[in-house]
């Protein structure tokens, strides 16, 4: 997409946007911005009024009516969150009681120990003497990214967001990759390594803990950093039992924390397994499923039989197939495409999804099951491998995106992950740690899944019971071999619910098929093999 050409677009929704106070509030829907630099008129766009304006130490936080933000602060430091957490460990559902039992710890290593124990949809950081430290959920689940222009300090929600604001053009290599025709296979659209739309505004990786001195920006990895070894007979019991103690510790807070918490529910397995964590408290749920595909049809039907078998109030909704059923159809995609940078087209029945479930849904907030996948060997599945390569540019790549007909853009991305695999020091990770996993969660679920999520705050708040490091780590205990067939899943969900378990439904997802597997695996060989 040409640059004159994306300005016009922008500069038509503005025009569209003037007289529709009705649509304004899903610009940046659920966003937040925190930056040196105050924002002047907060009426106009991008804000449209829809924003509130907080002022700590000499930042400005610009959070979206929807939006959180909590602080606790002792006479050095503040700490803010944006978006909003739960302690499994303290059982504390209150951020601000949170971020104060963090101040006892702020500026040791336990600091860190301690924020890998909480789970959410969030963005931490510290303001002390000026400067200003930074890090993101466990999966990246909130999109987040930052940039120092001009001389300001920026982090926010949305890249557009501070494009906008600082009137940025997309960057080249972004608008080459966009319009490769490969690039929506594969996962979806999403872009490689930290970048964002914009050259100068990067994605925030997970587990890196991100410095702002007033000048520059460094940062540097705080997990996974230590070895383990791996869990074997009753070990493994126990292994499974922490774990699947603290899913159902985060299921009784989730129920503490919002009056209206609907599980999105399948016949998948990561599904399944959330909604058995919430075993003995099924009363304080509901749970839902959506028909956007034919595909989702069979996954509608499973749930409806599971949550009928323990009492729970199901929802299933059916997504108009004509986007003439939804009202202001059109500028809504518009909204949708300019939150997201311009860099993830959506399918129409995906954006009617969105559009309907925001005006027919009743939950206050999604109970989804993502983020499950980092510790089922989710690539392993994928090409239907035992064992992936080592650590490499081509291998992040290979599991990015397909390259086989363009070989001058393969190198360009080869570039960008080398770059990244030096500057987030993947070489420190230990080898119990595989690669594969750690892509899959810190690029996969950090660029694509952060931007999905983006995308689905168009309906309601989403939290997910397994982004938890802590957690996350005790499962990368379990042998890759179980992780790969998912007995560790299933050892869980027999653990919480014995009754669900004895059910036997599992609907298996399309792209998880063994014929699909096989083929993918063709062409991932084929790439390893290619020059560069």
């Amino acid at each position: 997409m040409e640059t004159l050409i994306l300005g016009d677009v922008i500069v038509m929704l503005q025009e569209q946007l003037k007289n529709r106070p009705d649509l304004q509030k899903y610009l940046f829907i659920r966003g937040f911005l925190a930056t040196d630099k105050k924002i002047e008129n907060l009426n106009d766009f991008p804000f449209y009024g829809n924003w509130n304006e907080t002022e700590k130490c000499g930042l400005y936080f610009y959070t979206h009516n929807k939006t959180s933000v909590h602080f606790a602060s002792n006479k050095s430091v503040t700490l803010f969150l944006l978006g909003h957490c739960y302690d499994p460990f303290l059982m504390e559902i209150d951020e601000e009681k949170i971020l104060a039992d963090f101040l006892r710890d702020y500026g040791t290593d336990k600091y860190y120990d301690r924020i890998s124990e909480i789970t959410g949809v969030y963005v931490l950081g510290s303001i002390e003497n000026g400067e200003i430290k930074f890090s993101v959920d466990p999966a990246g689940m909130q999109s987040a990214c930052y940039g120092a222009i001009d001389g300001h300090f920026f982090l926010s929600s949305h890249p557009q967001l501070i494009g906008d604001i600082c009137s940025l053009k997309m960057d080249d290599f972004v608008k080459e990759l966009v319009n490769y025709k490969w690039y929506g296979r594969v996962m979806g659209p999403y872009l490689p390594a930290d970048l964002s739309p914009f050259a100068n505004v990067k994605r925030i990786i997970p587990s890196t803990e991100y410095t702002y001195d007033g000048e520059k920006l460094s940062h540097k990895r705080f997990w996974p950093l230590k070895p383990f070894e791996f869990a074997e007979g009753a070990e493994y019991d126990r292994v499974i039992e922490e774990a699947a103690d603290i899913l159902k510790k985060n299921m009784e807070l989730i129920s503490k924390k919002w009056e209206h918490p609907w599980i999105s529910l399948t016949g998948g397995i990561d599904s399944n397994t959330t909604f058995a964590a919430a075993n003995g408290m099924y009363d304080r749920f509901e749970a839902f499923s959506y028909i956007s595909a034919e595909k989702e049809i069979r996954d509608a039907e499973a749930a409806a039989k599971i949550a009928k078998a323990f009492g729970v109030k199901h929802h299933i909704y059916n997504i108009p197939d004509n986007s003439n059923e939804i009202s202001d159809y059109d500028l809504k995609v518009e909204i949708q495409r300019h939150n997201s940078g311009y860099i993830a087209e959506r399918k129409p029945n995906e954006s009617r999804k969105r559009f309907y479930l925001e005006e027919n849904c009743g939950c206050d907030v999604e109970v989804k099951s993502w983020v499950s996948e980092t510790i089922r060997g989710y690539w392993y599945k994928h090409f239907d491998r035992k064992k992936l390569p080592k650590l490499s540019p081509k291998l992040y790549r290979n599991l990015y995106k397909i390259f086989i007909f363009n070989r001058k853009l393969a190198h360009k991305v080869d570039k960008i992950f080398a770059r990244y695999i030096k500057e987030f020091e993947y070489d420190k990770i230990p080898d119990c740690y595989p690669t594969a996993d750690i892509h899959y969660n810190e690029v996969m679920w950090g660029s694509w899944g952060g931007l999905n999520i983006s995308e689905m705050k168009f309906c309601f708040d989403l939290t997910f019971p397994y982004n938890n490091r802590k957690f996350l780590d005790i499962l990368f205990r379990v042998p890759l071999e179980k992780r790969i067939s998912d007995e560790h899943h299933l050892d869980m969900k027999k653990y919480l619910n014995k009754e669900l378990y004895d059910m036997h439904i599992r609907v298996v997802n399309m792209k998880e098929t063994d014929t699909r597997a096989r083929l993918l695996n063709v062409i991932f060989t084929i790439n390893q093999f290619l020059p560069y």
